[in-house]
């Protein structure tokens, strides 16, 4: 039936097979294994802290480009501001320009105004002197004489409206 030399040398056998292999074959190949398991749970781990470094970064830089819109709004909102106070200063200084033109022109006519008066005085001088002049030279009746002084005084009023001397 079974011999027990050659089962103990098959089983001796088969121990020293077993510790043989495990030495040389399963220790290196877990060796193997383990190392390649940590370079993969390395580069795991490493993707993944990658990962995370790009979203931190993505997000960074929508939050910049958000605040680099806000500002850039900003600034258009501060321009937009500035150039309607500019608009409204320089409004203010064409009405106040244009105010002072009104008025040099009502200074002009005043003063042409006062010219025409100044002139229309001498001619009353004048007309007075003719008036004189006439009446010297000729002698007037009451009646005459009202004439004259009503034909006179419609001169000076024609005179007073703009309208020329008869």
């Amino acid at each position: 039936m079974i011999n027990q030399n050659i089962f103990l040398a098959q089983t001796v056998n088969f121990i020293l097979l077993v510790i043989l292999l495990y030495r040389l074959l399963y220790k290196p190949v877990r060796a193997f294994l383990d190392n390649r398991t940590a370079e993969i749970q390395g580069q795991i781990k490493t993707a993944e802290e990658n990962q995370a470094a790009a979203i931190a970064l993505r997000q960074e830089l929508e939050e910049q480009t958000r605040d680099s819109k806000l500002q850039a709004r900003q600034y258009l909102d501060a321009a937009v501001k500035r150039a309607e106070l500019l608009q409204a200063e320089m409004l203010q200084e064409a009405k106040e320009e244009a105010a002072a033109i009104i008025r040099r022109a009502q200074e002009a006519n005043e003063l042409e105004r006062e010219k025409a008066w100044a002139e229309l005085k001498e001619q009353v001088g004048e007309l007075s002197l003719l008036l004189a002049s006439k009446v010297i030279s000729k002698s007037l009746d009451q009646d005459q004489h009202q004439a004259l002084i009503d034909q006179t005084l419609g001169q000076l009023d024609a005179v007073g409206e703009g309208r020329p001397v008869q």
